[in-house]
């Protein structure tokens, strides 16, 4: 069952707090590794993680309140 838009940025807030900076280099890090291991539907979730976590990292906007 994929993972709910909700969930993906529950996990990118989580990754944010355990990675701090380097969150993003470790959420590619977990896309590559999904890929060695042949988890496609996996590293298609890291994909939607890291989109969550530019997200999350770009700063608020007028556009955005």
């Amino acid at each position: 069952m994929p993972l709910s838009d909700l969930d993906v940025q529950h996990q990118a807030h989580t990754w944010i707090q355990r990675h701090g900076d380097g969150a993003m280099a470790k959420a590619r890090e977990m896309v590559e590794e999904m890929r060695r291991k042949g988890d496609h539907d996996g590293a298609d979730v890291w994909l939607r993680v890291i989109v969550a976590l530019g997200i999350l990292r770009e700063p608020l906007t007028r556009a955005r309140h």
